[in-house]
């Protein structure tokens, strides 16, 4: 009997030691604090690890209800979808009432958004706010409700969609609405304006539904022919003269579309006063409160770049007539430019001067201002891409009288050059006694001149008949090149036999008021408002005959990609103001004109 005691005495105490010495992750609190804290550390593989470890053992334990989930955010979070959408799967059928559930149907939906399983993702997103997902998830998951339609759904896909049993209304009033978004962007007017109604008729109160009475609104004014178009403009302020003339020139276009289609336009006329924050201002008006599919202008090229801005991926095309900075088209595909940009007429006497005179060395001169710096980037890139050379680049501060030191400097590198290059001759010809260094000063004093290919001054008339003397009072043989500044009467003028012969490209015709164009402009102008219009008042017609155009092509009730498309297309436009061809990637004018100086004359030459 005592030996039976002392036995059983001894199996209490081995029971209590084990009991003691059991590890802490037996202890569901403690494995809940530890994954918990490695949770909120952003330790995921820790955090799941440590229930892992806890599930191998004790998998039936009733703690699994909040551990599993724990698990699956882990999971999430490590971006390991495959095992969290097999833990939820087991999750649901053992704790289907569990109140974990509408999170972990939210995140069941992102599981299946991410794998492409999209109709089942808006199911689970339903079943979670069925089970009503607490505060912010409300929010996000419709937000990837939206997004899942936005960018994966055709309204034809969203219209079987819609009928469905399983899906919460609230993801039924999105899919609605999106399909009616969709329907319109497509131009399928009549059916989006009956989707939009019968929204409506359901869906009154619901967040989208301002958004659908603006589109019935767009469909109805529509339906009567009648279509917003944007004119932005300074009707005050420094630059009102311009933006006076272009909106003058752009009503006669208007006017004689809505005459030879009985469409009725509605022009819905912003002043941006010349002013960067004013145009920020009317241009969201025009997006947000009138809707217009197209706009004219701005004028102003840095009124140009605040719209460009803030039209990128919205449902609006652009189309400034006079902005002439380099990029502005290129900030969507949305955007237009009919006016020529200044790096396209830098690039245009480049390749001119390249082609036509063989030209293979050339140099710039020019002020430090925006106008000369895109000019000459645009000519320094085509000379480059085409391997010829630019020699030398000079600078002058705007106001510069005195161009000394900027003909001196190119003097001393044609010096440098041609020593180089004598030097190398006679390296190839056997000479092994090098060269002693030249004194470039004794250099240009023995030789009677320099020469270089081409000189491009990328300046207004004012400087260039300052400059052009200076090339012959250098001793410089070469080919002056200019741009659209040299379109001025004041160059010949002033300028007299020194700017004879010189090259430039130019946005402005030659002849334009000999051109049938023009004066059929002119007249149907003048019968309007009594004066005669000028070109810039020809530029704004010219752009309001591109919309209608467009117009025309795709459609009054035409989504933006629609417009765009017509007017990317759009190619030898004979205008009031000039040709106009739009390049359909970088949707600039590219019909720049080269003009030669002659016998006091401006003369085309291509």
């Amino acid at each position: 009997m005592p030996r039976l005691l002392l036995r059983a005495s001894l199996l209490i105490v081995v029971a209590l030691f084990l009991v003691s010495k059991a590890s802490p992750a037996d202890d569901p609190q403690t494995v809940y604090k530890k994954a918990t804290d490695s949770y909120k550390q952003e330790k995921y593989d820790s955090c799941s690890a440590v229930i892992r470890a806890f599930l191998k053992i004790h998998g039936n334990d009733s703690a699994a209800e909040y551990l599993v989930p724990l698990l699956i955010e882990s999971s999430v979070r490590e971006n390991d979808y495959a095992l969290a959408g097999r833990l939820f799967q087991i999750y649901l059928k053992r704790y289907p009432s569990s109140v974990f559930m509408p999170r972990l149907w939210y995140l069941d939906g992102l599981f299946l958004a991410k794998s492409e399983s999209y109709t089942a993702a808006l199911a689970a997103f339903s079943n979670a706010l069925s089970g009503g997902v607490a505060g912010g998830l409300d929010t996000l998951t419709l937000a990837n409700v939206q997004k899942v339609c936005e960018k994966v759904f055709t309204a034809d896909e969203l219209d079987a969609l819609i009928p469905r049993s399983d899906l919460h209304p609230r993801i039924a009033e999105v899919l609605a609405y999106f399909q009616i978004v969709k329907l319109f962007g497509a131009g399928q007017l009549v059916r989006a304006k009956e989707k939009a109604e019968r929204y409506l008729r359901i869906y009154d109160r619901a967040p989208h539904a301002a958004a659908v009475r603006d589109y019935v609104n767009k469909a109805q004014e529509q339906e009567r022919g009648q279509v917003q178009i944007g004119v932005m403009a300074p009707l005050s302020g420094y630059d009102a003269d311009i933006g006076k003339q272009i909106v003058t020139g752009a009503q006669v276009a208007f006017d004689q579309y809505a005459a030879s289609t009985g469409a009725r336009l509605n022009l819905v006329t912003c002043d941006t006063r010349g002013n960067m924050i004013e145009t920020a201002k009317k241009t969201k008006e025009l997006l947000t409160e009138h809707h217009v599919p197209v706009i004219l202008g701005p004028v102003l090229s840095q009124e140009a770049i605040v719209s460009a801005s803030i039209l990128m991926d919205k449902d609006a095309v652009m189309v400034s007539p006079t902005a002439t900075d380099d990029g502005i088209a290129g900030m969507g595909p949305n955007i237009f430019q009919m006016n020529v940009t200044l790096a396209t007429l830098g690039a245009k006497i480049a390749r001119y001067a390249m082609d036509n005179l063989n030209i293979r060395d050339f140099a710039i001169i020019g002020p430090s201002s925006d106008y000369a710096r895109d000019l000459a980037r645009g000519f320094r890139r085509e000379v480059e891409k085409s391997g010829r050379e630019i020699v030398s680049e000079e600078s002058y501060e705007e106001g510069t009288k005195d161009f000394k030191v900027q003909f001196d400097n190119l003097k001393t590198k044609l010096i440098m050059r041609k020593q180089q290059r004598t030097a190398v001759e006679k390296s190839l010809a056997g000479d092994a006694q090098p060269s002693p260094k030249t004194d470039p000063k004794l250099v240009a004093a023995a030789d009677s001149g320099y020469e270089i290919g081409g000189i491009f001054l990328p300046a207004e008339a004012e400087d260039v008949v300052m400059l052009a003397p200076q090339v012959p009072y250098h001793h410089i043989r070469t080919q002056l090149l200019g741009s659209t500044g040299w379109h001025n009467p004041k160059t010949i003028a002033d300028g007299r036999e020194y700017v004879n012969n010189a090259l430039l490209s130019s946005n402005l015709s030659v002849g334009l008021a000999e051109t049938k164009d023009w004066q059929d402009f002119k007249a149907l102008y003048k019968s309007k408002f009594g004066t005669d219009p000028d070109r810039v008042a020809a530029l704004g017609y010219d752009a309001a005959a591109l919309i209608t155009q467009a117009l025309r092509q795709a459609g009054v009730s035409a989504s933006a990609s629609q417009i765009s498309q017509a007017l990317a297309s759009i190619k030898n436009y004979k205008g009031a103001s000039g040709l106009v061809s739009f390049d359909p990637a970088q949707r600039i004018n590219t019909e720049a004109s080269i003009i030669k100086i002659k016998d006091k004359q401006f003369i085309r030459v291509q």
